[in-house]
């Protein structure tokens, strides 16, 4: 049973796939759920289906009302607008699931005495909603300190692993949060592109020929962790290879070359902890880093 320290029913404003992740875990893990608001009434009635005992609200208002832990499930930029349309009770709680931002964008629930905070699971959510979309996944809490424990134990029961993130932090935060998720799918097109040209494929055939190497990165980092999960021709210092492959991007898509660059030279630090105890190789990782920086390879 979920914690009794945790304020219930909840009400979700927003059924996009953040809010439908939220509200179909929040049911597997016995929490209340009043009701669902959603500017598409279509998608609000989706996610009810999924949540026994919800209704669908035709009015944030409403669906505000009845709860005393509100989940406004909204992108970044609806936040503030509607939650400073709302009304709010000194005995409820609203928070919201962005990442860029935090309690600042609930001051006008906050002026009327309610708790705030921001609950930011680290993952992104797209497709079908399923029951274990938050089991394992971080989350970043700032909050009053009223309300902190709550949505510790709230992440908890969710099968989260929750974590205290201060204001001042949240923009680097976000920022790695954009890199790892955002940065990835970016690399994965511009590497599909490349490969569609090299094979004379289309970029999706080519996409899904990356599924594999995609697959086999990901398993060596969660399994041998950093630096052992680089590979390639930067932890080798294989600059023979390296030039290869400048050349090739300075004669088809030289618009990637300082791409390229910024990458193999993010890749040294790594590759320095692999090679410390090859002297050898830290020296070769020494003069590719010169190399790298040259105007020889930034022409």
């Amino acid at each position: 049973m979920p914690s009794q320290s945790v304020r219930q029913p909840i009400a979700l404003l927003g059924a996009g796939g953040a809010g439908r992740a939220l509200g179909v875990a929040l049911v597997a893990a016995g929490f209340s759920v009043s009701a669902v608001w959603s500017r598409r009434r279509e998608r609000a009635e989706e996610l009810a289906s999924l949540i026994p005992g919800s209704r669908v609200c035709s009015t944030p208002h409403d669906a505000a009302g009845s709860g005393r832990l509100v989940v406004l499930a909204v992108p970044d930029s609806a936040i503030a607008p509607l939650c400073a349309s709302l009304s709010w009770r000194p005995d409820q709680a609203v928070i919201h699931l962005a990442g860029a931002f935090g309690r600042e964008l609930l001051a006008a629930a906050a002026r009327a005495g309610a708790a705030t905070g921001a609950f930011h699971p680290l993952q992104t959510f797209a497709g079908a909603a399923v029951p274990t979309a938050w089991q394992g996944i971080a989350v970043a809490i700032e909050a009053d300190p009223s309300l902190q424990g709550e949505l510790l134990a709230l992440a908890q029961q969710l099968g989260s692993r929750p974590f205290l993130l201060s204001p001042e932090q949240r923009p680097l935060y976000h920022a790695a949060a954009v890199l790892a998720a955002n940065g990835l799918v970016a690399l994965a097109g511009v590497a599909a592109e490349l490969i569609a040209q090299a094979t004379a494929s289309d970029r999706a055939t080519a996409l899904r020929s990356l599924f594999p190497l995609l697959s086999g990165v990901l398993a060596n980092l969660d399994q041998l962790g950093l630096p052992q999960a680089l590979t390639g021709p930067v932890a080798r210092a294989d600059r023979e290879t390296i030039d290869r492959h400048i050349e090739a991007l300075a004669h088809t898509a030289p618009t990637l070359l300082p791409l390229y660059r910024a990458l193999a030279q993010a890749m040294l630090p790594l590759a320095r902890e692999r090679a410390a105890a090859a002297p050898e190789r830290l020296v070769a990782l020494d003069d590719l880093e010169r190399w790298l920086a040259s105007e020889e390879v930034a022409r």
